[in-house]
């Protein structure tokens, strides 16, 4: 059994059997068996509010028995509690499963896990990258056609217009 703390300060306990593989099939229309050999361990991890779904629906005999509807177990989803509350579903998963499937879905977390990070990093170099802000504007520019100063030799709108007489 896996547990996170909400932003609220509530504690849910996270444990999955087949019940709540039906209740979160029911409710959500997804498959958690689907983690092992499918995408969505990516979509956990990379859609919050698919998260929060999925945790309600397998949290729903605790906010049943709590009186706490779907939109306020949302709430308390934000910053580090949605690591945490992923986590904790991840971990979930993985005890459920039988060894041989319970390896796949370690690894299949371990590698998400490593392309998160690795992606992170590739984003925060670029963003401290000092040319940065430079090389987007001079981009944008180029995109728009916005003149520079050395494009004074184009003519200006009213010299253009025929002055022809009717």
């Amino acid at each position: 059994m896996q547990k996170f703390a909400d932003r609220r300060g509530r504690v849910w306990i996270v444990d999955i059997d087949n019940t709540t593989l039906r209740r979160v099939k029911s409710l959500t229309g997804i498959r958690l068996l689907d983690a092992v050999d499918g995408d969505l361990v990516v979509q956990l991890s990379s859609d919050p509010l698919l998260l929060g779904d999925v945790l309600y629906a397998t949290c729903k005999p605790q906010a049943d028995q709590q009186e706490i509807s779907d939109e306020a177990f949302g709430e308390g989803l934000a910053g580090d509690v949605i690591a945490d509350a992923t986590h904790a579903l991840l971990e979930a998963l993985l005890a459920y499963f039988p060894e041989d499937r319970r390896r796949l879905l370690r690894k299949a977390a371990e590698k998400q896990k490593l392309i998160e990070t690795r992606g992170l990093a590739a984003i925060e170099k670029r963003l401290d990258d000092p040319t940065l802000v430079n090389n987007v504007i001079e981009e944008m520019e180029r995109k728009l056609a916005v003149p520079t100063s050395s494009d004074s030799s184009s003519a200006s709108p009213e010299s253009s217009v025929s002055t022809q007489a009717p």
